[in-house]
């Protein structure tokens, strides 16, 4: 039970800090290229869809 609700507060921890430190930053760096916020965000969300199908599919195979 422990190590469950260990992992659930890792989790949290790490995807806040992913969404406040890589995802904000390319965000911003979008935006100052002449980018829109929904077009970065939607880039955001295909690379980690892209990333989470791959993920998936090795844990099948393996």
């Amino acid at each position: 039970m422990v190590f469950i609700l260990l992992a659930i507060v890792l989790g949290l921890a790490l995807l806040i800090w992913i969404w406040k430190v890589p995802i904000q930053k390319t965000v911003d760096a979008m935006k100052k290229n002449g980018s829109s916020t929904v077009e970065a965000y939607s880039v955001i969300v295909i690379l980690l869809s892209i990333v989470a199908g791959s993920v998936y599919m090795i844990a099948r195979v393996v």
